[in-house]
Formats: structure tokens, sequence, C-alpha cells
């Protein structure tokens, strides 16, 4: 087994021992692995061992227990202690744990390639699932102001790094806020 096969299945395992998945993650970070291939075509010179040991290893601070404030800096704290037991190289490992602290470009931004193509395709992934559309039902339901506006704002910053393909990306934002424009205008009780 490769250790990306490994780290999916870690991923799969975490979220079956956590004993549900409360942020539809499973199918986020599938979602993500297919950005991950889509952008490792445009940019082949990506180390792709990298690139998808990140997408695996990204969201694992979600399942722990006790919860972190912060799930990028849970994730890599899970993503050490998994690759140092697989026995990782230590340069190649600095690299993959960049990637998964600075995904949410938040209290560290990406510096690599590699980290920026995780930043970009965890947002690019939002745009081709259903969490905004999740985020609106909820907030409607509990009558919260929508989240999902400044949620699409970050992640349109974060697909700054590559400029081309944030422009063939705005016509989706575009399409989600118009979406959930209308969506917001209807009363359901």
């Amino acid at each position: 087994m490769t250790i990306i096969e490994k780290t999916k299945t870690l991923f799969l395992q975490v979220v079956k021992d956590y004993g549900s998945d409360p942020y539809n993650l499973t199918s986020h970070v599938q979602e993500v692995e297919k950005w991950a291939r889509f952008m490792l075509k445009r940019y082949p010179e990506a180390n792709e061992e990298i690139v998808l040991l990140s997408v695996w290893l990204h969201d694992t601070g979600h399942f722990l227990i006790p919860k972190c404030d912060d799930h990028a800096v849970g994730s890599e704290q899970a993503a050490r202690e998994f690759l140092l037991k697989e026995g990782y190289a230590d340069e190649k490992m600095k690299e993959v744990l960049h990637c998964v602290r600075a995904h949410r470009c938040s209290d560290i931004m990406p510096e690599t390639l590699e980290a920026k193509i995780i930043a970009f395709i965890d947002s690019a992934s939002h745009m081709t699932d259903s969490i905004y559309f999740k985020m609106s039902k909820d907030d409607k339901e509990n009558k919260e102001s929508f989240r999902a506006y400044a949620k699409m704002e970050r992640d349109l910053r974060d697909l700054s790094a590559f400029p081309e393909v944030q422009k063939e990306l705005i016509g989706l934002i575009n399409a989600w806020k118009k979406l959930i424009q209308e969506f917001e205008k209807i009363d359901l009780g």
C-alpha cells in the first residue's frame, strides 16, 4: 500500500472512529482530491505526493477529541504523528505539514506551490459541492444571518494565488451568490 493509500485509509478510519461526519468531510475531501488532480494537470511541476497527502490530512483535526480551537493546528499535529509513525522523510514531512497548516490562509500563509494548491483547492471544492447551500439552509432554519456570503468571499480570496484559474471560477461564485439570494427571499415558515 502506498503512503497516499495509507493516508486515505487513515482519514476514513478517523471519521469512522469519530462515529459521525458532522461537517460532511468525507465528501469534501473527495471533492478536494478531484480539484487536486485538476490543478496537478495545470501545474505539473508541483509535487503530486505532497499535494495528495495534504488533501487527505488537511481536515483530520476536525475529528480530534478533545476538540482543537483551530482544526488546521489539530490537523498538522495529527499529520505529524501519522507521518512519523510511517517513517516519512523529514524534508517531505515539513512540506506536507506546511500545506496542512496553511490551507486556511489564516495564521500561516501558504508559501510553496503545493501549499498554495492546497489552499486553492480547499476553497474551490466548496464551489462544486453543497456547503454554501447547506450553510444557508441551516442559517435560515435558525433565523440567523447567512454565513455563506462571507464564506464565498474568503474562498474567492483564497483562489488569488492562481489568478488565471480564479478568473475561470468567478461564474461559479456569482451563480452561488444568486442562488443564495433567491433562496433567502423564500419564506418557508
